[in-house]
Protein backbone atom coordinates (compact mmCIF):
# COMPACT_ATOMS: atom_id res chain seq x y z
CA UNK A 1 0.00 0.00 0.00
CA UNK A 2 1.30 3.46 -0.80
CA UNK A 3 0.63 5.92 1.58
CA UNK A 4 -2.17 8.39 1.23
CA UNK A 5 -2.82 11.66 2.44
CA UNK A 6 -6.52 12.31 3.69
CA UNK A 7 -7.39 15.95 4.86
CA UNK A 8 -10.84 16.26 3.67
CA UNK A 9 -12.43 18.01 6.35
CA UNK A 10 -15.24 20.80 7.10
CA UNK A 11 -14.88 23.63 9.57
CA UNK A 12 -17.44 24.42 11.93
CA UNK A 13 -18.18 27.90 11.22
CA UNK A 14 -15.74 28.26 8.58
CA UNK A 15 -15.94 31.18 6.83
CA UNK A 16 -13.86 31.93 3.16
CA UNK A 17 -13.07 35.63 4.02
CA UNK A 18 -10.36 37.06 2.01
CA UNK A 19 -10.14 34.08 -0.20
CA UNK A 20 -9.07 34.90 -3.69
CA UNK A 21 -6.20 33.01 -4.43
CA UNK A 22 -2.99 33.96 -5.38
CA UNK A 23 -2.10 36.58 -8.05
CA UNK A 24 0.84 37.20 -10.34
CA UNK A 25 3.77 39.31 -9.03
CA UNK A 26 6.67 38.44 -10.90
CA UNK A 27 8.12 39.94 -14.10
CA UNK A 28 8.14 36.81 -15.92
CA UNK A 29 5.75 35.23 -18.18
CA UNK A 30 5.68 32.16 -16.56
CA UNK A 31 6.74 30.37 -13.29
CA UNK A 32 8.45 27.26 -13.06
CA UNK A 33 8.47 25.69 -9.76
CA UNK A 34 10.44 22.27 -9.29
CA UNK A 35 8.56 19.62 -7.49
CA UNK A 36 9.36 16.12 -5.49
CA UNK A 37 7.44 13.48 -6.24
CA UNK A 38 7.03 11.26 -3.19
CA UNK A 39 4.28 8.37 -3.48
CA UNK A 40 2.18 10.03 -6.48
CA UNK A 41 2.45 13.46 -4.27
CA UNK A 42 3.07 16.35 -5.36
CA UNK A 43 5.34 18.25 -2.83
CA UNK A 44 6.75 21.49 -3.47
CA UNK A 45 8.42 24.59 -1.70
CA UNK A 46 6.76 28.02 -0.63
CA UNK A 47 7.30 30.93 2.00
CA UNK A 48 4.78 31.51 4.42
CA UNK A 49 5.46 34.80 6.21
CA UNK A 50 9.43 34.75 5.01
CA UNK A 51 9.35 30.53 6.37
CA UNK A 52 10.52 28.29 4.49
CA UNK A 53 8.03 25.23 3.86
CA UNK A 54 7.29 21.94 2.36
CA UNK A 55 3.76 21.12 1.57
CA UNK A 56 2.18 18.99 -0.43
CA UNK A 57 -0.08 20.62 -3.28
CA UNK A 58 -3.67 19.35 -3.38
CA UNK A 59 -6.45 20.79 -5.63
CA UNK A 60 -9.11 19.01 -3.38
CA UNK A 61 -8.49 21.15 0.04
CA UNK A 62 -9.20 24.24 1.06
CA UNK A 63 -7.90 26.32 3.27
CA UNK A 64 -4.45 25.59 3.01
CA UNK A 65 -2.77 23.82 6.62
CA UNK A 66 0.26 23.15 8.40
CA UNK A 67 0.53 20.23 10.52
CA UNK A 68 3.98 20.78 11.60
CA UNK A 69 6.86 23.24 12.12
CA UNK A 70 9.97 23.76 10.64
CA UNK A 71 12.88 22.26 12.43
CA UNK A 72 15.58 25.34 13.83
CA UNK A 73 13.07 27.86 12.66
CA UNK A 74 9.82 29.46 13.46
CA UNK A 75 6.70 30.83 11.66
CA UNK A 76 4.92 33.89 12.64
CA UNK A 77 0.89 33.58 12.05
CA UNK A 78 -1.42 36.44 11.88
CA UNK A 79 -5.05 36.91 13.58
CA UNK A 80 -5.78 33.43 14.83
CA UNK A 81 -8.21 32.10 16.15
CA UNK A 82 -9.49 28.60 18.08
CA UNK A 83 -11.76 26.89 15.75
CA UNK A 84 -13.71 23.55 15.94
CA UNK A 85 -13.06 20.83 13.10
CA UNK A 86 -14.35 17.33 11.77
CA UNK A 87 -12.41 15.35 9.28
CA UNK A 88 -12.33 12.42 7.63
CA UNK A 89 -11.86 8.82 9.98
CA UNK A 90 -14.47 9.54 12.73
CA UNK A 91 -16.81 12.16 13.88
CA UNK A 92 -14.69 13.94 16.64
CA UNK A 93 -14.60 17.23 16.75
CA UNK A 94 -10.91 18.43 17.02
CA UNK A 95 -9.24 21.90 17.37
CA UNK A 96 -7.40 23.70 15.25
CA UNK A 97 -5.96 27.50 14.62
CA UNK A 98 -7.22 29.62 11.76
CA UNK A 99 -5.15 32.11 10.97
CA UNK A 100 -6.03 35.25 8.18
CA UNK A 101 -3.67 38.04 6.22
CA UNK A 102 -1.07 35.58 5.95
CA UNK A 103 1.82 36.14 2.93
CA UNK A 104 2.52 33.10 0.88
CA UNK A 105 4.81 33.15 -1.85
CA UNK A 106 6.25 30.99 -4.79
CA UNK A 107 8.49 32.98 -6.72
CA UNK A 108 6.62 35.90 -7.48
CA UNK A 109 3.38 33.94 -6.97
CA UNK A 110 1.84 35.63 -3.95
CA UNK A 111 -0.93 35.43 -2.21
CA UNK A 112 -1.67 38.37 0.58
CA UNK A 113 -4.12 37.94 2.19
CA UNK A 114 -2.80 33.46 3.03
CA UNK A 115 -5.61 31.36 4.86
CA UNK A 116 -4.23 28.62 7.25
CA UNK A 117 -5.80 25.92 8.88
CA UNK A 118 -2.77 25.27 11.94
CA UNK A 119 -3.88 21.59 12.94
CA UNK A 120 -3.08 21.07 16.89
CA UNK A 121 -2.70 17.50 16.39
CA UNK A 122 1.09 15.83 16.95
CA UNK A 123 -0.52 12.44 15.26
CA UNK A 124 -1.54 14.18 11.79
CA UNK A 125 2.25 14.42 10.67
CA UNK A 126 3.31 12.73 7.36
CA UNK A 127 6.69 13.31 7.11
CA UNK A 128 7.78 9.71 9.05
CA UNK A 129 5.36 7.73 6.19
CA UNK A 130 6.60 9.90 3.16
CA UNK A 131 9.89 9.83 4.42
CA UNK A 132 10.62 13.33 3.71
CA UNK A 133 9.78 16.63 5.77
CA UNK A 134 6.66 17.84 5.19
CA UNK A 135 4.94 21.12 6.89
CA UNK A 136 1.40 21.15 5.24
CA UNK A 137 -0.84 21.32 2.73
CA UNK A 138 -1.24 24.08 -0.13
CA UNK A 139 -5.19 23.96 -1.16
CA UNK A 140 -6.93 24.31 -4.33
CA UNK A 141 -6.35 28.72 -4.29
CA UNK A 142 -3.27 27.52 -6.02
CA UNK A 143 -5.26 26.92 -9.28
CA UNK A 144 -7.81 29.72 -8.98
CA UNK A 145 -6.38 32.53 -11.19
CA UNK A 146 -3.72 31.01 -13.38
CA UNK A 147 -3.43 28.30 -15.89
CA UNK A 148 -1.41 25.37 -14.33
CA UNK A 149 0.67 22.81 -16.25
CA UNK A 150 1.63 19.36 -13.76
CA UNK A 151 4.54 17.44 -15.21
CA UNK A 152 4.94 14.50 -13.94
CA UNK A 153 7.73 12.86 -15.37
CA UNK A 154 9.88 15.75 -15.04
CA UNK A 155 8.63 17.20 -11.95
CA UNK A 156 7.89 20.51 -12.52
CA UNK A 157 4.99 22.74 -12.24
CA UNK A 158 4.76 25.49 -14.81
CA UNK A 159 2.20 28.69 -14.02
CA UNK A 160 1.17 30.60 -17.24
CA UNK A 161 0.28 34.30 -16.51
CA UNK A 162 -1.99 34.54 -19.70
CA UNK A 163 -4.24 31.79 -21.71
CA UNK A 164 -2.49 32.94 -24.82
CA UNK A 165 -0.63 28.97 -24.30
CA UNK A 166 -3.75 27.19 -25.13
CA UNK A 167 -4.13 28.48 -28.40
CA UNK A 168 -0.28 27.40 -29.26
CA UNK A 169 0.67 24.38 -31.43
CA UNK A 170 1.72 22.99 -28.08
CA UNK A 171 -1.60 21.79 -27.15
CA UNK A 172 -2.72 20.49 -30.20
CA UNK A 173 -2.19 17.16 -28.82
CA UNK A 174 -4.12 17.76 -25.66
CA UNK A 175 -7.50 15.93 -25.12
CA UNK A 176 -9.38 18.56 -23.70
CA UNK A 177 -11.76 17.74 -21.01
CA UNK A 178 -14.58 19.99 -19.65
CA UNK A 179 -14.43 20.09 -15.64
CA UNK A 180 -17.23 21.46 -13.44
CA UNK A 181 -15.81 23.97 -10.57
CA UNK A 182 -18.51 23.55 -7.63
CA UNK A 183 -17.28 25.20 -4.43
CA UNK A 184 -13.85 26.24 -6.05
CA UNK A 185 -13.24 22.80 -6.26
CA UNK A 186 -13.14 20.80 -9.99
CA UNK A 187 -14.89 17.59 -10.70
CA UNK A 188 -14.93 15.12 -13.51
CA UNK A 189 -16.95 12.89 -15.18
CA UNK A 190 -15.68 9.26 -15.97
CA UNK A 191 -16.62 5.67 -16.92
CA UNK A 192 -16.22 2.74 -14.96
CA UNK A 193 -17.16 -1.04 -15.36
CA UNK A 194 -17.27 -2.98 -12.90
CA UNK A 195 -18.83 -7.02 -12.71
CA UNK A 196 -19.91 -5.76 -16.69
CA UNK A 197 -22.20 -2.94 -15.69
CA UNK A 198 -21.01 0.54 -16.78
CA UNK A 199 -21.34 3.58 -14.53
CA UNK A 200 -21.11 7.07 -15.22
CA UNK A 201 -19.30 8.73 -12.22
CA UNK A 202 -18.73 12.47 -10.81
CA UNK A 203 -15.48 12.43 -9.48
CA UNK A 204 -13.13 15.06 -7.49
CA UNK A 205 -9.51 15.71 -9.08
CA UNK A 206 -7.79 15.28 -6.69
CA UNK A 207 -3.65 16.30 -6.45
CA UNK A 208 -3.33 15.58 -2.99
CA UNK A 209 -4.74 11.79 -2.67
CA UNK A 210 -1.88 9.01 -3.49
CA UNK A 211 -4.16 6.25 -4.60
CA UNK A 212 -5.65 6.50 -8.25
CA UNK A 213 -9.41 6.12 -7.41
CA UNK A 214 -11.84 6.50 -4.49
CA UNK A 215 -15.60 5.54 -4.58
CA UNK A 216 -18.01 5.72 -2.18
CA UNK A 217 -20.54 2.59 -2.06
CA UNK A 218 -23.67 2.89 -2.49
CA UNK A 219 -26.87 1.34 -3.52
CA UNK A 220 -25.22 1.44 -7.39
CA UNK A 221 -22.12 1.74 -6.41
CA UNK A 222 -20.13 -1.36 -4.95
CA UNK A 223 -17.09 -3.55 -4.07
CA UNK A 224 -16.47 -6.44 -6.44
CA UNK A 225 -16.02 -9.84 -4.77
CA UNK A 226 -12.38 -9.82 -4.83
CA UNK A 227 -11.02 -6.90 -2.29
CA UNK A 228 -9.32 -6.90 0.75
CA UNK A 229 -9.40 -4.85 3.62
CA UNK A 230 -6.97 -2.41 4.57
CA UNK A 231 -5.93 1.06 6.39
CA UNK A 232 -6.33 3.88 3.54
CA UNK A 233 -4.72 6.60 5.05
CA UNK A 234 -4.82 8.83 8.09
CA UNK A 235 -7.60 11.94 8.03
CA UNK A 236 -7.87 14.83 10.35
CA UNK A 237 -10.39 12.38 12.11
CA UNK A 238 -8.04 9.56 12.59
CA UNK A 239 -7.07 6.72 10.92
CA UNK A 240 -9.66 5.80 7.57
CA UNK A 241 -10.07 2.19 6.53
CA UNK A 242 -11.68 0.33 3.98
CA UNK A 243 -11.31 -1.83 1.00
CA UNK A 244 -9.25 -2.04 -1.58
CA UNK A 245 -10.24 -3.81 -5.20
CA UNK A 246 -10.13 -3.71 -9.11
CA UNK A 247 -12.77 -2.64 -11.82
CA UNK A 248 -12.99 -3.77 -14.80
CA UNK A 249 -12.23 -0.83 -16.33
CA UNK A 250 -12.01 3.03 -15.89
CA UNK A 251 -12.75 5.68 -19.09
CA UNK A 252 -11.19 9.27 -18.85
CA UNK A 253 -12.64 10.61 -22.69
CA UNK A 254 -11.00 8.43 -25.12
CA UNK A 255 -8.18 6.99 -22.77
CA UNK A 256 -8.90 3.52 -21.24
CA UNK A 257 -7.19 1.43 -18.24
CA UNK A 258 -7.72 -1.87 -17.59
CA UNK A 259 -8.39 -3.53 -14.02
CA UNK A 260 -7.26 -0.24 -12.09
CA UNK A 261 -6.98 -0.53 -8.59
CA UNK A 262 -9.92 0.96 -6.35
CA UNK A 263 -9.89 1.80 -2.73
CA UNK A 264 -13.87 2.16 -0.73
CA UNK A 265 -13.71 4.02 2.17
CA UNK A 266 -15.71 2.49 5.40
CA UNK A 267 -18.70 5.06 5.08
CA UNK A 268 -18.28 5.64 8.66
CA UNK A 269 -15.01 7.73 8.02
CA UNK A 270 -17.07 10.40 5.81
CA UNK A 271 -20.84 10.00 6.71
CA UNK A 272 -20.23 13.49 8.89
CA UNK A 273 -18.45 15.48 6.17
CA UNK A 274 -21.14 17.41 3.69
CA UNK A 275 -20.51 15.95 0.44
CA UNK A 276 -21.54 17.80 -3.26
CA UNK A 277 -24.67 16.31 -4.53
CA UNK A 278 -24.01 13.77 -6.76
CA UNK A 279 -19.84 13.25 -6.09
CA UNK A 280 -19.07 9.38 -6.17
CA UNK A 281 -15.26 9.66 -5.12
CA UNK A 282 -12.12 10.99 -6.18
CA UNK A 283 -9.22 10.61 -8.89
CA UNK A 284 -5.92 10.85 -7.57
CA UNK A 285 -2.15 11.09 -8.43
CA UNK A 286 -2.08 6.79 -9.13
CA UNK A 287 -3.67 7.77 -12.37
CA UNK A 288 -3.25 11.65 -12.67
CA UNK A 289 0.56 11.07 -12.63
CA UNK A 290 -0.37 9.29 -16.38
CA UNK A 291 -0.86 12.48 -18.44
CA UNK A 292 1.09 15.52 -18.92
CA UNK A 293 -1.97 17.82 -17.31
CA UNK A 294 -3.14 21.70 -17.91
CA UNK A 295 -5.52 22.43 -15.24
CA UNK A 296 -7.88 25.51 -16.38
CA UNK A 297 -10.37 26.67 -13.63
CA UNK A 298 -10.91 29.95 -16.22
CA UNK A 299 -12.09 27.72 -18.74
CA UNK A 300 -13.28 25.10 -16.43
CA UNK A 301 -11.12 22.17 -18.85
CA UNK A 302 -8.81 19.81 -17.58
CA UNK A 303 -5.87 19.16 -20.65
CA UNK A 304 -4.41 15.40 -20.78
CA UNK A 305 -1.46 13.70 -22.83
CA UNK A 306 -0.24 10.40 -22.19
CA UNK A 307 3.45 10.23 -20.81
CA UNK A 308 5.56 7.35 -20.14
CA UNK A 309 3.90 6.53 -17.33
CA UNK A 310 0.83 5.76 -18.85
CA UNK A 311 1.33 2.10 -19.28
CA UNK A 312 2.79 1.45 -16.06
CA UNK A 313 0.96 -1.18 -14.20
CA UNK A 314 -1.68 -0.48 -10.58
CA UNK A 315 0.42 -2.29 -8.11
CA UNK A 316 -0.05 -2.44 -4.72
CA UNK A 317 1.78 -3.56 -1.62
CA UNK A 318 1.90 -7.80 -1.78
CA UNK A 319 3.39 -7.97 1.70
CA UNK A 320 0.85 -6.00 4.18
CA UNK A 321 3.90 -4.02 5.69
CA UNK A 322 3.48 0.09 5.79
CA UNK A 323 7.03 1.44 6.79
CA UNK A 324 7.54 4.58 8.79
CA UNK A 325 10.85 6.42 9.40
CA UNK A 326 11.68 7.06 12.50
CA UNK A 327 14.33 9.48 13.17
CA UNK A 328 18.39 8.77 12.40
CA UNK A 329 21.56 7.23 13.88
CA UNK A 330 24.92 7.05 14.02
CA UNK A 331 26.05 3.90 12.25
CA UNK A 332 29.94 2.61 12.41
CA UNK A 333 31.11 1.33 9.03
CA UNK A 334 34.98 0.01 8.82
CA UNK A 335 36.38 1.08 5.21
CA UNK A 336 39.63 1.32 3.53
CA UNK A 337 40.45 4.76 2.28
CA UNK A 338 42.44 4.08 -0.57
CA UNK A 339 42.43 7.42 -2.59
CA UNK A 340 42.13 9.52 1.16
CA UNK A 341 39.66 10.91 0.40
CA UNK A 342 36.00 10.72 2.12
CA UNK A 343 32.45 11.18 0.79
CA UNK A 344 31.84 15.25 1.04
CA UNK A 345 28.52 14.85 0.44
CA UNK A 346 27.70 12.62 3.57
CA UNK A 347 27.84 13.75 7.33
CA UNK A 348 30.63 11.73 8.35
CA UNK A 349 33.26 11.07 11.40
CA UNK A 350 36.02 9.70 10.64
CA UNK A 351 38.57 7.69 12.85
CA UNK A 352 41.65 6.14 11.61
CA UNK A 353 43.44 3.31 12.93
CA UNK A 354 46.37 2.14 10.60
CA UNK A 355 45.08 0.37 7.20
CA UNK A 356 41.49 1.25 8.32
CA UNK A 357 38.96 4.01 8.77
CA UNK A 358 36.17 3.64 10.68
CA UNK A 359 32.77 5.84 9.98
CA UNK A 360 30.26 7.03 11.57
CA UNK A 361 27.39 7.91 9.23
CA UNK A 362 23.41 9.42 9.92
CA UNK A 363 21.38 6.56 8.24
CA UNK A 364 17.59 6.64 8.15
CA UNK A 365 15.61 4.44 10.53
CA UNK A 366 12.47 2.66 9.79
CA UNK A 367 10.01 1.09 11.57
CA UNK A 368 7.02 -1.09 10.91
CA UNK A 369 3.81 1.29 11.07
CA UNK A 370 0.89 -1.02 10.43
CA UNK A 371 0.89 -3.86 9.00
CA UNK A 372 -2.31 -5.28 6.82
CA UNK A 373 -4.37 -8.13 8.38
CA UNK A 374 -3.82 -11.31 7.05
CA UNK A 375 -1.05 -10.30 4.84
CA UNK A 376 1.88 -12.53 4.51
CA UNK A 377 4.02 -10.23 6.60
CA UNK A 378 1.46 -10.27 9.74
CA UNK A 379 1.40 -14.49 8.78
CA UNK A 380 4.54 -14.74 9.20
CA UNK A 381 5.18 -13.21 12.83
CA UNK A 382 6.38 -9.57 12.10
CA UNK A 383 4.44 -6.63 14.25
CA UNK A 384 3.99 -2.76 14.18
CA UNK A 385 6.89 -1.20 15.84
CA UNK A 386 9.69 -3.58 14.86
CA UNK A 387 12.59 -2.09 13.43
CA UNK A 388 13.78 -3.03 9.86
CA UNK A 389 17.72 -3.47 10.09
CA UNK A 390 17.62 -5.36 6.34
CA UNK A 391 15.59 -6.50 3.75
CA UNK A 392 17.16 -9.21 1.14
CA UNK A 393 20.35 -9.02 2.48
CA UNK A 394 20.84 -5.11 1.94
CA UNK A 395 20.95 -3.05 5.27
CA UNK A 396 17.63 -0.60 4.94
CA UNK A 397 20.06 2.21 6.23
CA UNK A 398 21.35 2.67 2.63
CA UNK A 399 17.93 2.59 0.93
CA UNK A 400 15.39 5.56 0.98
CA UNK A 401 11.92 5.27 2.01
CA UNK A 402 10.38 5.06 -1.50
CA UNK A 403 13.41 2.02 -2.45
CA UNK A 404 11.96 -0.18 0.67
CA UNK A 405 8.25 0.68 -0.65
CA UNK A 406 9.06 -0.61 -4.30
CA UNK A 407 10.75 -3.54 -2.70
CA UNK A 408 7.35 -4.65 -0.83
CA UNK A 409 5.45 -3.93 -4.56
CA UNK A 410 7.27 -6.47 -6.45
CA UNK A 411 5.97 -9.70 -8.60
CA UNK A 412 3.62 -12.21 -6.99
CA UNK A 413 5.45 -15.70 -4.89
CA UNK A 414 8.98 -13.54 -4.64
CA UNK A 415 10.69 -14.42 -1.74
CA UNK A 416 11.17 -11.79 1.56
CA UNK A 417 13.71 -12.03 4.07
CA UNK A 418 13.26 -9.29 6.49
CA UNK A 419 15.83 -8.65 9.56
CA UNK A 420 14.34 -6.92 12.82
CA UNK A 421 14.76 -5.30 15.80
CA UNK A 422 12.32 -6.29 18.76
CA UNK A 423 12.74 -4.82 22.32
CA UNK A 424 16.36 -5.20 21.68
CA UNK A 425 16.61 -8.51 20.34
CA UNK A 426 17.37 -9.06 16.61
CA UNK A 427 15.25 -11.35 14.91
CA UNK A 428 14.78 -12.80 11.12
CA UNK A 429 11.55 -13.83 9.17
CA UNK A 430 11.23 -14.83 5.70
CA UNK A 431 7.61 -14.92 3.46
CA UNK A 432 6.90 -14.58 -0.21
CA UNK A 433 4.55 -11.50 -1.42
CA UNK A 434 0.99 -12.63 -2.60
CA UNK A 435 -1.17 -11.46 -4.92
CA UNK A 436 -4.74 -11.21 -4.04
CA UNK A 437 -6.18 -8.96 -6.37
Amino acid sequence: MRLILLVFFYVLGFSTYGQFGFQWKSEKNKIVIPFTFVDNLIIIPIEVNNTKLNMLLDSGSEPSLIFSFPENDSIHLFNTRKIKISGLGNEEIAEGLLSNNNVANIQGFTNEDFQILVILDEDLNFSSRIGIPVNGILGYSFFQNNLVEINYTKKKITIYKDRKILESGKLKSYTKLPVKIVKDRPYLDVKTKLENKSHNLKLLIDTGMADGLWLFENDSIKSGKNYFEDVLGQGVGGTVLGKRSRLEEIQISKFKFSLPLVAYPDPTSYKQLEMVEGRDGSIGGGILKRFNVFIDYEGSQLLLKKNSLYDEEFNYNMSGIELQHNGVEWVKEQYVDTDNKSSKNEKNIIFDSENFKYRFTLKPVFEIATIRKNSPAELAGLLAGDRLLKINGRNVGNLSKQKLDEMLLDEDGKKMELEIERKGKVKKFEFHLKKIL
